[in-house]
């Protein structure tokens, strides 16, 4: 194992470390993935890097043009972030029940 590791290192495949927070510890144990579709692009980029909440945000294709996924401690807050993504459009949101795989690497 240690050769691979030192293989996939010296070919840059690996671009770091990161530490893994229990959200749940941390009173942010609700994940919910938010479907948006806006043309206020970089408003919507520069809210959810201001977002607490806000953990990702893609650019995705389809009839919603973002993916953001959002870590809050309640469904009320997450209520409250909705409330607050109104003024970019419509979306659509789904909660997560429970997380079967994550963060899963194919080498």
């Amino acid at each position: 194992m240690d050769d691979l590791m030192d293989d996939i290192e010296e070919r840059n495949i690996i671009s770091g470390y990161n530490t893994t927070f229990s959200l749940r510890e941390l009173n942010r144990g609700t994940t919910t993935f938010v479907l948006l579709k806006t043309e206020h692009c970089q408003a919507l980029a520069d809210f959810c890097r201001d977002a607490m909440e806000v953990t990702d945000l893609f650019r995705i294709s389809g009839e919603y043009n973002y993916l953001i996924k959002v870590q809050t401690s309640s469904i009320e807050e997450l209520a409250e972030f909705q409330d607050s993504l109104i003024k970019f459009g419509p979306s659509k949101s789904h909660i997560s029940l429970k997380n079967i795989l994550e963060n899963r690497v194919m080498l």
